[in-house]
């Protein structure tokens, strides 16, 4: 929004556009009751608070839009005349906006906090009570002498803009690090906050300290170089250290450094487009001299660029001492951290020691439990004995029921167009001995597992194959 300055007393200061102004600032017959003096709250309350309202609503817009929230009545007689008609109702806004703290003397806001507790607390909790409440009682009794040409700060306004520039130093990563002023004011040029807009802010956050200041003196006696440093979101700022000091000093030293190698690398090619032309016109002494001239900007930009590259190997080593530092800091914490948990819980080697012991010695009892329980019950019948005994009833079977077993070749079926040899046994025969086999078996009463019966059993040297009505088989 374009502004435009008049001679003072004549015109407005400001010409604000129209974008800028209410849409009520339209109708002449509201603005004739806005513009003119409050009447009595009682006559129309409705009527006393929407005026009211307007007005203060306009007043922290129009700080907003200046970029400073310092503000007077006359300032804002100028600024807010309207067809020769300046606002006469401002005094009564002022002194209503100041009675809820949202407008605040500039004498008062720019006092210093007590440095201590007790201090800052008198200061707030009894002085400035105290000196308000005088000068109202005094307003009473002698009359109001209130100065339209003095300063007052819009709070709403150095609040809004507070945040907004803690918001922009988190996101540029600047908290904890020095800054100077005009180095804030290249941040802050897109914030709409002005020069004297952002001394009221950081005086501001001085005073909740969120900020540190120090001036640091100048080489002229009207220049002092201020140095900030914010702090961390939820923080209270701290004191400026000799080695932030000195980390800035190097960074700035760094910074002149590197404008004077740009300069002289210009002033190199400078020359050397000199000597070029000399030449060409055939200036032998001249380009020799400017040559001359060229060598001794190349040797002074050696030594400069040697010193930059001291000054840049000393940061990177006072940044490392701060990180290994930051480093250290973190395993002690770790550590005693490691430490209490190990004493709340009661974890020691001896504890783990004697708990793996236990664990195994409880394991080995198991593993005996478990082969205990596995075992067989019968453990006194033996498998050969088994074997031997209905090895002999077989042989008894044989011999009862006069088996024979024929030397070679297939056993031969009774029943299958052939008749069984004289003296060998006949198939009714065959399966008497079967089922005596059978009912044996059965009569066997053991526990123990033993390995299937093959259908060919060795007797005497001799296997004899059975199953069913089959022949038996002939001599292995």
């Amino acid at each position: 929004m374009a502004r435009k300055s008049f001679a003072p007393n004549t015109q407005p200061m400001y010409v604000l556009e129209e974008s800028f102004y209410p849409e009520t600032w339209r109708d002449d017959s509201r603005m004739g009751v806005l513009l003119s003096e409050f009447r009595t709250r009682a006559v129309n309350p409705e009527n006393y608070d929407s005026k009211m309202r307007f007005w203060k609503e306009l007043i922290v817009k129009y700080c907003e839009h200046k970029g400073c929230a310092a503000v007077s009545i006359t300032e804002l007689k100028r600024v807010f005349r309207r067809k020769g008609t300046s606002p006469y109702c401002l005094k009564v806004v002022f002194e209503d906006m100041m009675k809820d703290g949202r407008l605040q003397a500039k004498n008062e806001f720019d006092r210093v906090p007590q440095d201590s507790w007790g201090g800052w607390a008198m200061d707030v909790l009894v002085k400035r009570p105290l000196g308000w409440g005088f000068g109202a009682v005094k307003d009473r009794i002698v009359g109001s002498a209130f100065d339209e040409s003095a300063e007052f700060v819009c709070m709403d306004v150095v609040k809004s803009q507070s945040e907004l520039l803690e918001k922009l130093i988190q996101k540029e990563n600047k908290l904890n690090v020095l800054l100077s002023k005009n180095a804030l004011l290249e941040l802050v040029k897109d914030l709409d906050i002005k020069s004297d807009g952002l001394d009221l802010v950081l005086h501001h956050l001085f005073c909740r300290q969120r900020i540190v200041m120090e001036k640091l003196p100048s080489e002229m006696e009207h220049e002092k170089k201020i140095l900030l440093k914010f702090a961390a979101p939820g923080a209270q700022a701290q004191p400026i250290t000799d080695i932030e000091r000195s980390i800035y000093n190097l960074e700035q030293t760094e910074h002149d450094l590197m404008k004077v190698i740009d300069r002289l690398e210009q002033n190199i090619s400078d020359a050397m487009t000199v000597v070029k032309e000399n030449l060409r016109e055939g200036k032998k002494q001249l380009a020799k001299s400017n040559l001359r001239k060229k060598h001794l900007l190349e040797k002074n930009l050696e030594k400069k660029m040697n010193v930059l590259d001291n000054v840049q190997t000393m940061m990177s080593r006072i940044h490392d001492s701060q990180s290994d530092r930051h480093v250290i800091d973190a395993y002690k914490i770790g550590s005693n951290a490691l430490k209490k948990a190990f004493a709340e819980t009661g974890i020691t080697l001896d504890s783990v020691d004697d708990t793996l012991a236990e664990m195994k010695e409880i394991m080995e009892q198991q593993d005996e439990m478990q082969t205990m329980i596995s075992a067989p019950q019968n453990a006194d019948v033996d498998d050969l004995e088994l074997e031997q005994e209905l090895s002999d009833l077989l042989d008894m079977n044989l011999a009862a029921n006069h088996v024979a077993v024929t030397p070679a070749g297939p056993p031969t079926v009774p029943g299958a167009g052939l008749q069984p040899p004289a003296g060998q046994p006949t198939l009714a025969q065959l399966n008497d001995f079967d089922k005596e086999i059978e009912k044996r078996l059965a009569a066997l009463r053991t526990d123990v597992p033993s390995p299937p019966l093959d259908t060919s059993t060795i007797i005497g040297g001799t296997s004899v194959q059975s199953q069913g009505s089959n022949l038996p088989s002939a001599p292995a």
